[in-house]
């Protein structure tokens, strides 16, 4: 056996790499150069998010545009006391990177980096001479990415739901520009000058990519109109926030690209933040105004953050990597949405609870005494209180039994009544009273619930020798009251007088108008109702105020009595009651602080970290430092992860000198790692015995594509439409093409020239590759055409019927495998 192993030919030993050695050949040295060239895969992921934060904080800039005075708010112009103006009230910020320039530019680039970079690092290294790795990882990741992404994007939307391509016009420019791009490939490698690429060409390839952003950005931009998009403008940001909707038919035309991913969300002006705080003090009526400031801040970056491909790709290469985490204002005011539901008028009502009557009455005679305690507002926690009588006039032991109790309410409960015993034989003076205090015991931390007004019940003696009429009589207990627009609610006083002990008697009421108005000023009130029960003397109207957050001369209305039980009443004094709203002398102060708020907690949701310390405390931490939500997966993630993690750490932070030596340096590293990828790549597949050319356009292809997938995936199940799971694809496909082949083809085109020579490049195995892509592509987009104009496939490129849904997504992924069996075959015979 020893002489047949001599007999045996040697493995070939495989050619070293640009950076990386290649050691003998054999089976566990080839997992060995796999396992590594799979880690350097997750390398190349996380240093391109780090590249794309770079990419958003450059594309972000903004520049100042001084607003016209007549622009500003006209309430702004009204103050005349104190006149607070800020910078962003007299500035407008105006972004200086149109955004589908951006798109097709640093975006593309921050997306297709490897691509572009292994065709360029193969030539360098391989002494200008064309290679089979670079272009056929281009060509290998348009596949991927169009037939199985689409295919994952389209199964991704549940049935019978369907999402559409809004930017359709661009999605055809880049679509058309796709075919194109490798119809161009296909005519100067066959055609005009066959397995030669002259400087002409090269430069011309590269051009095109110079030529779609130019008419993609005139379709964006509608020049034949000549009037540009104000999609960038940071007062558009406002208007949209104020309306609390986006303008009509601005959706899908680009109009969230007014913010950045990075950047600072743009802090909206005086009276659009007046307008937010109130609408969300009617929901949330007891809110300080950090919380204000919070739920503002997290409404706009929910809303106004563009949820573009750029933030579903470092999204998903943060999963990834068990390096996403929402901030912790975004995490306390999730928790505060979830646990305070206010839905009904006395759900807005901040939480108290109390007596549901300021005074209750006792006739000669009475044993026993019966009273309600109340809660009002929100009821979400169990709460305990305790109640005990108090002697005033009357005493205990003479008049009433002493008592002391505690209660409790259960989640939701909103009514207890009580028994209080009276002595039978008490003598009763006019006008005698005690008193029955209510505080609470215990409650849970997160309970805002307090005391009511109410908290202290007084019960009185009513002499019914004393009562002059003969039918019910009732009253306010004042003839005006003044409240502040800042509380919310103003309370009113009603005292029923009763000859005779009823069951239960109905007060009906209304509101009427004189300065303020109805609905504007205060909710409005048409045939209002309070009962009163057989103990209960007098009770309380709780209107509610709206608070306009403006400084204004005060306003007044009416509540008046319409009737008592079905009995009309006369209009006299003391039947109406006069409501005069005050105007806080602070109101703009308050929202001034609210907006200085909102600008902090802004900066906390940003995606990016500030400093090289946070970034390293980032790197080193589950979930980016949100320990208590991480899961056993996502350690096992971040042990993976972490070397990548720490060493990419150190790159710049993207807020320095505005991005500019973060693009650098992640550059830079993004083509080390490449570098080594293609080293990896090439040795693996000398081991295995697989030419370069295959594993381009399976393993390299499928590794540098994996974020995008992710991403897309993410995108279509969480995206309003189609644009940001499939739109871009095409796109990405044209600046790989453009941008990844006419980049190195120049170069090396240059290099030849100088020396006298052509550039040439082997058009076999490229061309039928191309070839074969380009009719393949034809026949994905027709279906994804035809998805969307036939109603039995849901006229939507994702989602719709679940039957045809899943054939189209088995046709993309069988157009894939097509694709890869036949270009092994073409290969393996050549």
């Amino acid at each position: 056996s020893s002489s047949q192993m001599a007999d045996d030919p040697p493995l070939p030993q495989c050619k070293a790499g640009l950076l990386v050695p290649a050691i003998s050949s054999s089976l566990p040295h080839a997992f060995i150069y796999l396992f590594f060239l799979l880690y350097c895969f997750l390398g190349t992921a996380i240093i391109a998010d780090i590249f794309m934060c770079a990419i958003e904080r450059i594309t972000s800039t903004t520049k100042k545009i001084k607003k016209k005075r007549e622009e500003l708010p006209l309430v702004e112009q009204g103050e005349k006391a104190v006149q607070v103006r800020s910078e962003d009230e007299e500035y407008e910020y105006v972004k200086v990177w149109n955004p589908t320039v951006a798109n097709l530019t640093l975006m593309a680039l921050g997306s297709s980096a490897p691509e572009i970079l292994l065709s360029l690092i193969e030539i360098i290294g391989n002494d200008f001479k064309a290679g089979d790795l670079g272009p056929g990882t281009i060509v290998g990741s348009a596949a991927f990415n169009l037939f199985c992404i689409s295919a994952i994007c389209v199964l991704s939307v549940a049935s019978p739901a369907v999402k559409r391509i809004e930017q359709l016009s661009v999605f055809y420019i880049t679509s058309a520009f796709s075919v194109f791009a490798y119809v161009w490939i296909l005519f100067i490698l066959v055609w005009s000058s066959p397995n030669i690429i002259d400087i002409c060409e090269a430069a011309l390839t590269l051009f095109f990519f110079l030529a779609l952003v130019i008419i993609a950005y005139a379709f964006d931009v509608q020049l034949w109109k000549k009037r540009a998009t104000k999609a960038t403008h940071g007062h558009q940001v406002e208007v949209a926030i104020d309306s609390g909707r986006k303008e009509e038919g601005e959706e899908g035309k680009g109009a969230t690209y007014q913010t950045s991913l990075t950047a600072d969300l743009p802090v909206p002006d005086i009276a659009t933040v007046r307008n937010m705080t109130r609408e969300v003090a009617r929901v949330y009526p007891s809110l300080s105004p950090e919380d204000h400031a919070k739920i503002l801040a997290y409404r706009i970056n929910q809303a106004y953050t563009p949820h573009d491909r750029m933030y579903y790709r470092i999204k998903a290469i943060r999963q990834m990597t068990s390096s996403w985490r929402e901030s912790k204002t975004e995490q306390e005011v999730k928790q505060f949405l979830a646990t305070t539901k206010t839905i009904s008028p006395d759900g807005r009502m901040k939480p108290r609870i109390e007596w549901s009557a300021r005074a209750y009455g006792v006739r000669k005679g009475d044993t026993k005494l019966q009273m309600t305690i109340v809660r009002r507002g929100p009821v979400s926690y169990p709460i305990t209180v305790s109640y005990h009588t108090v002697d005033g006039t009357a005493k205990k032991n003479l008049h009433f039994m002493e008592k002391k109790e505690s209660i409790q309410f259960e989640m939701g409960q909103r009514f207890k009544v009580i028994d209080l015993q009276l002595l039978e034989e008490a003598d009763w003076k006019a006008d005698a009273v005690f008193y029955v205090h209510l505080k609470i015991q215990d409650q849970e931390d997160d309970d805002r619930t307090k005391l009511g007004e109410c908290n202290v019940a007084r019960v009185r003696f009513v002499d019914v020798a004393q009562i002059a009429s003969r039918h019910p009589t009732v009253e306010f207990g004042k003839p005006n009251y003044v409240i502040s627009e800042s509380k919310g609610w103003v309370r009113v006083y009603l005292k029923l007088t009763r000859p005779e002990k009823s069951e239960r008697s109905f007060v009906y009421y209304e509101t009427e108008d004189v300065s303020a108005q109805a609905d504007l000023d205060y909710v409005g009130v048409k045939n209002g109702r309070i009962s009163f029960e057989p103990e209960e003397i007098e009770k309380y109207v709780d209107v509610e105020i709206i608070d306009d957050k403006q400084d204004e001369k005060d306003e007044t209305f009416i509540i008046a009595v319409t009737k008592i039980d079905n009995q009309e009443v006369p209009i006299t004094p003391s039947h109406r009651t006069t409501v005069t709203i005050i105007s806080d002398d602070n109101a703009l102060k308050n929202v001034t602080n609210v907006r200085k708020l909102m600008r902090n907690y802004l900066k906390d949701m940003k995606l990016e970290r500030a400093s090289w310390t946070e970034q390293i405390i980032n790197a080193s931490s589950v979930n980016g430092g949100d320990i208590a939500n991480a899961t056993f997966c996502d350690a096992i993630k971040h042990g993976l992860s972490f070397p990548w993690k720490f060493m990419f750490a150190f790159v710049p932070p993207p807020e320095i000198l505005g991005g500019w030596p973060c693009f650098f340096v992640a550059l830079a590293l993004i083509g080390f790692v490449t570098a080594i990828i293609g080293d990896l790549a090439s040795i693996f597949g000398c081991m295995m015995g697989i030419g370069d050319a295959v594993t381009a356009i399976t393993l390299v292809a499928l590794g540098t594509s994996l974020p995008d997938t992710f991403a897309s995936k993410i995108a279509a199940e969480q995206d309003r439409t189609a644009d940001n799971a499939v739109g871009n694809i095409t796109g990405s496909n044209s600046v790989n093409v453009f941008l990844g082949l006419g980049l190195p083809w120049l170069v090396a085109a240059i290099y030849w020239a100088t020396k006298g020579e052509q550039f040439k490049v082997d058009a076999g195995d490229l061309t039928y590759s191309v070839t074969l892509f380009t009719g393949l592509s034809l026949v994905c987009l027709f279906v994804l055409t035809a998805r969307r104009i036939i109603p039995a496939l849901g006229q939507g490129e994702l989602g719709g019927p679940r039957v045809p849904k899943i054939l189209t997504g088995l046709l993309f992924v069988l157009l894939w495998i097509i694709y890869i069996v036949l270009s092994i075959v073409r290969t393996k015979s050549h």
